[in-house]
Order: C-alpha cells, then sequence, then structure tokens
C-alpha cells in the first residue's frame, strides 16, 4: 500500500496500491483499496517486480535437501527467479548411463553443491525438484558442455559424426521438455575443444528451435591461449566477439554473450571497440545482447587460464618439460602485455586437503608463503585441484566500465554466482542487484525504473518468461519492495558474505519471503518455469 509501483516497463513509477490473491496480482491501481488482507504500509518505498537474475549457477545447488544457505542470500538480494545452465555447466541433458558421470560429479566446479547425479533429462531434473520443493522459480538452459562431456568426457579430439547427433538428440530433448536454449562455455572443457563446425550445428539446432544461445566466450582479454600470440594482432577478445556475431549472422538465432569483462587492465582500452562491434552487430538486425555483473572480479576455476594444447594433454602435460616450459613463457608474456597476474587471482576453495588452508589467499601471496616461485604454485594449485579449484578473478574491468556497461541498452543484469559450502564467497552472491540500484542512485547512470527494467522485464522478455517481469493484473506475484535512498551492497574485498540493505519485502508465488529485511528461510515456494 502506498509504494512507488515501478512496474518493469521503464515507464515512470507512480504512487499506488497491489492487491495479491493466491499465486497472482489481483490489482495495481492508484485508487484507493478496500479489503480484508495483511496490510504493508509501503509509503517511502518502491514496489517492483521479482529480480530475475538472468544468469545463474544455481541448478546445482537446488537439489540439495535442506540445505536452505545455499540459496538465502540471493532471496535476500531480492531474486524470485534464476535462469540457470549457464557457461556450458548444465544440470540437464545427460547421456543415461554414461560412463563419465563419475567425472561429471569430481571434476565440476559445483561439486559440493549436491550430493550425486541422480537424474539425466530434463524431465527428470524437474520431478526431482518439484518433490523437494525450490525456494525460487526456475528458468533452465541446456548446457553443450553437460551433454558432451556425459558422450565422450574431456576427449579434445573432434566429435564423430554419431557422437554429434548423440549430443544434438540431448540437447533437442532437453529444449522439448522446457529448457530455453542451449549454454556454451568455450573457455572451459570440453566447450574448449569444440570446432567451429561443431558450434554451428548447435546453433542451426537452437535457431531450429526457436531458442537462445548463451555463450561464455573463448576470450575477455587482449591476450589469451585460445587464439595465436601475434605481436600487434587484433586482440583475443575482439577475435572472440567477431567469431560469435559472425555466427550469429550466419545463422540467425539469437546470441547472449555472457559475463561480458575485460580482464587485465591492458585490455580495458579495447572496450570501446568492443562496443562498436556489438553496436554495428545490432545495428545490422543481429540479435546479439550481453549481461554484466557489478562487480571488478568474478569467480572462475583455476583452469581458466590453461590454453586448449596444453589441456588436451593433460595429465601428460604436467609432466612434460617442452609443454610445461612453453606454457611457462605464455604465461609471462600474457602477464606483461595483459596487465593480469598471479597477484590477481585468490583462491576461493583450494578443492584439496593440503590446499584448502590457502582458501581467502591470493596466489602471490602463497607462492611467498610456500617459498615456490609463482608458476609452479600455480601449477599445484590446478593439477591438485583437477582444474576445478575455484577462484576469484580480480581486475576483471573497472568503475568506468562497469557503470558503461551497466548503461549500455543491450545490457541485461545478472549476478553470475552461488554459494559455496565452503572457503570465500563471490561477492555477488550477497550484494550485486542492491549495488546495480545503489551504484544507479549515486552515478546518476540510470534512472530508477530503468534500473529495475534492466533486472526484470527484459529479462523476462529475453528468455520468454510468461507472466513475469512487470506488474499487473493476473501476472504471477512476485515482487520485491525496496528503499530507493537506502539500498545498498555491504560486501567487501575483506567481507564478501556480507547481507545488504534496503531489500524490505520480497513475494514469490505469492509467498512472503522475506519481511523487513529477514529471509524466511524454510519456504520453498518456487516454480520450475517450462
Amino acid at each position: 500500500k502506498n509504494g512507488l509501483i515501478v512496474d518493469g516497463t521503464g515507464k515512470k513509477g507512480w504512487t499506488g496500491n497491489l492487491l495479491i490473491k493466491g499465486e497472482r496480482i489481483e490489482l495495481v491501481t492508484e485508487k484507493n483499496v478496500r479489503v480484508t488482507a495483511k496490510i504493508i504500509d509501503c509509503t517511502g518505498k518502491v514496489i517492483a517486480p521479482g529480480f530475475i537474475d538472468m544468469h545463474s549457477h544455481n541448478d546445482w545447488f537446488l537439489t540439495s535437501k535442506n540445505r536452505p544457505e545455499l540459496t538465502t542470500p540471493f532471496t535476500a538480494q531480492g531474486i524470485t527467479t534464476s535462469v540457470c545452465g549457464n557457461c556450458g555447466f548444465s544440470t540437464v541433458g545427460i547421456k543415461k548411463g554414461s560412463s563419465f558421470i563419475n567425472m561429471l560429479e569430481e571434476e565440476n566446479l559445483f561439486k559440493e553443491g549436491f550430493d550425486r547425479i541422480r537424474w539425466n533429462t530434463m524431465d527428470d531434473y524437474r520431478h526431482l525438484l518439484e518433490k523437494n520443493g525450490i525456494t525460487h522459480n526456475l528458468v533452465m538452459l541446456a548446457g553443450h558442455g553437460t551433454s558432451r562431456a556425459s558422450i565422450r568426457g574431456k576427449d579434445p579430439k573432434p566429435m564423430t559424426e554419431a557422437e554429434m547427433k548423440e549430443m544434438l538428440y540431448l540437447l533437442e530433448e532437453s529444449m522439448d521438455q522446457g529448457a530455453r536454449g542451449v549454454s556454451l562455455g568455450l573457455q572451459y572443457e570440453p566447450g574448449i575443444f569444440a570446432t567451429f563446425d561443431e558450434l554451428e550445428r548447435v546453433a542451426r539446432l537452437v535457431k531450429k528451435k526457436d531458442k537462445i544461445l548463451t555463450v561464455h566466450a573463448k576470450a575477455y582479454s587482449n591476450l589469451s591461449g585460445a587464439y595465436p600470440l601475434i605481436p600487434f594482432g587484433t586482440p583475443h577478445n575482439l577475435l572472440a566477439i567477431d567469431d560469435l556475431v559472425g555466427l550469429a549472422e550466419k545463422v540467425g538465432m539469437k546470441l547472449q554473450i555472457s559475463h561480458l569483462i575485460f580482464v587485465g587492465s591492458k585490455t580495458w582500452n579495447t572496450f570501446d571497440n568492443a562496443m562498436k562491434r556489438i553496436d554495428r552487430a545490432v545495428s545490422r538486425g543481429i540479435d546479439v545482447k550481453f549481461d554484466t555483473y557489478a562487480y571488478h572480479c568474478g569467480a572462475s576455476i583455476i583452469n581458466v587460464l590453461m590454453p586448449p594444447w596444453f589441456l588436451a594433454r593433460v595429465p601428460g602435460s604436467y609432466t612434460s618439460r617442452a609443454a610445461l616450459a612453453r606454457l611457462r613463457l605464455e604465461f609471462k608474456f600474457i602477464e606483461r602485455l595483459l596487465g593480469f597476474g598471479f597477484d590477481d587471482i585468490q583462491i576461493a576453495h583450494a578443492n584439496h586437503p593440503d590446499l584448502n588452508r590457502f582458501n581467502g589467499m591470493f596466489l602471490r601471496d602463497i607462492a611467498r608463503e610456500r617459498g615456490i616461485p609463482d608458476f609452479e604454485n600455480y601449477l599445484d594449485f590446478a593439477k591438485m585441484s583437477s582444474g576445478v579449484a575455484r577462484v576469484l578473478m580480480h581486475r576483471y574491468s573497472n568503475p568506468e566500465i562497469v557503470s558503461e556497461l551497466m548503461r549500455h541498452p543491450a545490457s541485461h543484469f545478472m549476478t553470475d554466482a552461488w554459494i559455496e559450502v565452503s572457503g570465500v564467497q563471490n561477492p555477488s552472491s550477497f550484494g550485486c542487484f542492491p549495488r546495480f540500484l545503489q551504484n544507479a542512485r549515486e552515478t546518476g547512470i540510470l534512472t530508477l525504473e530503468d534500473a529495475v527494467r534492466k533486472m526484470t522485464g527484459v529479462n523476462a522478455e529475453r528468455f520468454s518468461i510468461p507472466a513475469r517481469g512487470f506488474l499487473g493484473k493476473k501476472l504471477a506475484a512476485d515482487i520485491t519492495v525496496f528503499d530507493w535512498n537506502k539500498v545498498r551492497d555491504n560486501t567487501s574485498p575483506s567481507c564478501t558474505d556480507a547481507s545488504p540493505d534496503g531489500i524490505e519485502h520480497v513475494f514469490i508465488n505469492g509467498v512472503q519471503v522475506v519481511n523487513k529485511g529477514q529471509v524466511k528461510s524454510s519456504l520453498r515456494p518456487g516454480k520450475v518455469l517450462v
């Protein structure tokens, strides 16, 4: 009652009242409402659609029973719906009877989030969640990496025609059962080994199904291991954008570039050229957009720094003097020309009992404490964790880039985050959406209405999520009430798991899950949206 209605469309907010009946919004009006119901006075507060996190990894964590701490911080941010299955790592589309199930469980960035894989298809996974109940609404993507790995593990060789058909069948089955599209992880195994022909066939399948292709690109820095190191050549992150735009233009599918970042201080000067490439693509009628978070750091795995030629020969690469000498030289070359090195890589969780004592420390400091060179220290963490030590990568961008990405008309807001059972948390899990609002308020780069639109309405439209993302009669009662003047992120480099201020009330499908800033963590009103 008496709140500022900001409905997710971008239109100017207005003071009014909103009535919830069951799972739906019954009425949104400027007029007085006479009704016998629980009343929340929202004077001085914003009544908005529930926030939609359009790039999340919580699909791996929603299968855990009685673990509300894995999703509570997202509720506290005002998030009501998560789009999951990103970066090629999806929980669905797994070959039945796969001989690589153990690998999918153990060599997995999210392995602490679930007990074991006890499903195969999108339908299997959905039925499990519906049986257990879930805290948030869930929208799924099929993961190219998951399906490919369930067929042939991390084999770097090109797929056979039979394997290709089997993988495409798994991806199509997932989309037929409700997945909104396919995600690619082109910096991770096995996506890093995919040929252009393989990617084109996946893209054509997505186009045939009228779905969306989301892509963790091959490179987000001006130099990487993904392309040949050519002095004075086109920066690698721009080559990656060119590859994706070219694929989208050739096939005609919807392209979503995941977490557009600019890794290393010497990559930052490619920002204008990257935006020009996206703008030119849009002007030519190519359906390309990107998503972004509100921080200068992001979560990944330690192997993301490895070039394909090294990963293709693991574990033999670790004992090859020639391979290690070449890798050492490439790392030195990239660090000098990239403005990003071992002092920018923070171990969030080492994923090995002998190394977990270093959680929270930066690789350069760890190397000094262990009394070994930086390169050998890095190799220990990569090898001993099977490549999945969780890291926070810093110097991903700067405040100016964050602001420009927020303002850009093709941007969507998201967290790219998850809660880990142990280790240092990603601050995005706790404060990303409040930080977007705080940035908009304090810098004026976006109006209140446009900031809300980028975390609600446009996200719902991008992933064809019906009845959500907006406030209106008969739409789902997913609602977030916040104080525009007080909402803020409270995380810091030394305290990455602080709760935000200003998120007052949250409803998911008509059930109040946050009351005066306090999360009711035992409630499971979420739905799998298919």
